[in-house]
């Protein structure tokens, strides 16, 4: 793993350490996955692909109901919730339990895309 994508998940793990996000990755626009710290019966790929759809089809709603450029996606199901933060190169993904602390998910989803943007340049 080279050292830029060690940084990565260091980020990443450090977002799972303040919050009760439980995985975690950076995804490109294409839906290659850069860096994760997800659990082991997590499909990686699955995950990737995943988040290149949801933000395709987040930034497709936005354009059609002039809402602007995607920042966030946050999906709300019977098990977790799922939060997709947009960058500029990537996308921030994370998965937390139904009744996590959303503000404070955010709140360190936005810190953790602060460094994600100094790593990535």
């Amino acid at each position: 793993m080279s050292a830029k994508s060690e940084k990565i998940k260091d980020i990443l793990l450090e977002l799972q350490r303040n919050s009760e996000v439980t995985n975690s990755a950076l995804v490109s626009m294409k839906g290659y996955m850069m860096a994760s710290a997800v659990h082991k019966d997590m499909d990686e790929k699955a995950l990737a692909a995943m988040t290149a759809i949801l933000t395709s089809v987040g930034t497709r709603v936005g354009k059609t109901l002039k809402a602007g450029i995607n920042k966030s996606i946050v999906l709300t199901g019977s098990e977790k919730v799922v939060v997709l933060n947009q960058m500029s190169e990537a996308v921030l993904i994370a998965l937390a339990p139904k009744d996590a602390k959303i503000g404070l998910i955010d709140f360190e989803i936005n810190s953790a895309m602060d460094k994600l943007r100094m790593v990535l340049g």
